[in-house]
């Protein structure tokens, strides 16, 4: 595939995209591995984040 900026993974991985936008990373992404493997990392570290915020607040 050819070169994708891929500034917009991280504001999708944390749902800050409008619609539209969305919509054209979904189909970049369905067409690109390293940019799914991209996103997937983005919302691991999400997720890790999201469970220490958790943690801090009981």
């Amino acid at each position: 595939m050819g070169r994708y900026d891929r500034t917009d993974l991280g504001a999708y991985s944390l749902g800050l995209l409008e619609t539209a936008e969305a919509a054209r990373v979904e189909r970049h992404l369905a067409a690109c591995q390293d940019c799914r493997r991209e996103v997937r990392e983005f919302e691991a570290v999400r997720g890790l984040l999201d469970h220490l915020v958790q943690a801090k607040s009981t």
